[in-house]
């Protein structure tokens, strides 16, 4: 992937790359569909009754994490139209072609649109280089995870 740099203000991120993982057990596969730029794709193989969303930012250079939120209950969120009004913009973003998720979520193939946006991320920002991974975890599985992002980015001041 080429760095996208997205800027608001005086701020620059330059997203430098992004990884893709997942169990090969509740998710089959995850990976970006050729021929496209921000175009992924992933096969759930088995009913999915209930998950939870984990979303980790670290100081890529020290690990030390920047921001932590943990065990958020994916279908509450999918449900709940006040949680759905806090995280809907992120969850719209990265719908394609209104495929929108239900609980529980049906074996096979999705799509999601993996493009950095600046709504991604807080507007005020310390500068520095980070990474954000996202994963999401179903409680039955043994797997720390089912499926996982993990974006690497570069926050710069411009002077």
């Amino acid at each position: 992937m080429a760095p996208v740099v997205l800027q608001r203000g005086n701020t620059k991120i330059i997203f430098e790359s992004l990884e893709t993982n997942c169990d090969h057990d509740y998710v089959e596969y995850f990976h970006k569909v050729p021929n496209t730029t921000f175009l992924y794709t992933f096969r759930v193989v088995k009913l999915v009754s209930a998950f939870n969303i984990d979303v980790v930012i670290k100081v890529d250079k020290t690990q030390r994490v920047f921001y932590k939120a943990e065990n958020m209950w994916g279908c509450d969120l999918l449900k709940n139209p006040l949680l759905f009004k806090f995280f809907g913009k992120y969850y719209e973003y990265l719908v394609v072609n209104g495929s929108y998720f239900k609980c529980p979520i049906e074996p096979k193939i999705y799509y999601l649109k993996n493009e950095p946006s600046m709504s991604m991320f807080p507007t005020i920002h310390i500068p520095g280089r980070f990474q954000l991974t996202m994963r999401l975890k179903i409680p039955k599985s043994s797997q720390p995870f089912v499926m996982e992002t993990l974006w690497k980015y570069n926050v710069v001041r411009i002077k």
